[in-house]
């Protein structure tokens, strides 16, 4: 289970509101730029964060994407559980359609005891915890651009 592009991109972008709480919304294109991430992809990743309450979104004048109380507990495992659903068990390493004891690639056994080990991982380790490490991009830790009042 190597993480999808949606999971990527989720986790950057909660990494990156985490790590600037107090600035209020930000909107879809100043994350996009900040984060050097598509556009219109990113603006339809950030609707299943909204619907299941970690984000806010706000649209007009002063609107954007903010964080909700709590979302900085939330673990890798919670956001791969979002971004994957159902699949994120059961993804095969080769990108099999199916994966699974019964149905077995050739690197099944292998890899599910690792995969195993990375989920728990996963499991223990918040947002929160993730900004404090060190070893973090210097532009995901930078201040956003200020954001100019006639801006919509």
């Amino acid at each position: 289970m190597i993480l999808s592009r949606s999971t990527q991109y989720t986790l950057q972008v909660l990494l990156y509101l985490v790590a600037h709480p107090s600035g209020g919304p930000v909107l879809a294109r100043e994350l996009a730029a900040q984060l050097r991430l598509p556009l219109p992809y990113l603006a339809k990743l950030l609707q299943e964060p909204c619907r299941v309450g970690w984000l806010s979104s706000s649209r007009g004048r002063g609107g954007g994407f903010s964080l909700n109380p709590g979302t900085e507990r939330l673990t890798l495992l919670d956001i791969v559980a979002l971004t994957r659903g159902e699949r994120g068990p059961r993804d095969c390493l080769l990108g099999l359609k199916e994966c699974d004891d019964e149905t077995a690639c050739v690197l099944h056994c292998q890899w599910q005891p690792i995969k195993q080990e990375i989920l728990g991982q996963f499991g223990h380790c918040t947002l929160a915890e993730l900004i404090g490490h060190k070893g973090l991009p210097r532009w995901l830790m930078e201040a956003p651009p200020a954001r100019s009042k006639d801006t919509c």
